[in-house]
């Protein structure tokens, strides 16, 4: 398990009750499907049940979800399951 960057919530007053966050650090891999230059989706994995999917373009948009609902997604996308969608 990686080591956390501990932060003190900015909610918390200067007494000792208060509330800290950890940041766990993340290895973002890009993905070998991806060409040079932008647009490129970048995937990591923080913890054994979390998935983080982020695209280059915009990486402070970050998708987080779980192995096992990756999977179903991408076995739906496979099987043409959203090919009538149209993005705009």
């Amino acid at each position: 398990m990686p080591a956390h960057d501990w932060q003190k919530s900015s909610f918390s007053a200067e007494a000792a009750n208060c509330v800290y966050v950890a940041r766990v650090p993340v290895d973002w891999q890009k993905s070998s499907y991806s060409q040079e230059g932008s647009a490129c989706l970048n995937v990591a994995a923080p913890t054994p049940d979390a998935i983080r999917i982020r695209e280059s373009d915009d990486p402070d948009i970050i998708l987080t979800t779980t192995p096992a609902a990756l999977g179903v997604f991408i076995r739906a996308a496979k099987a043409g399951q959203f090919d009538h969608l149209h993005c705009s």
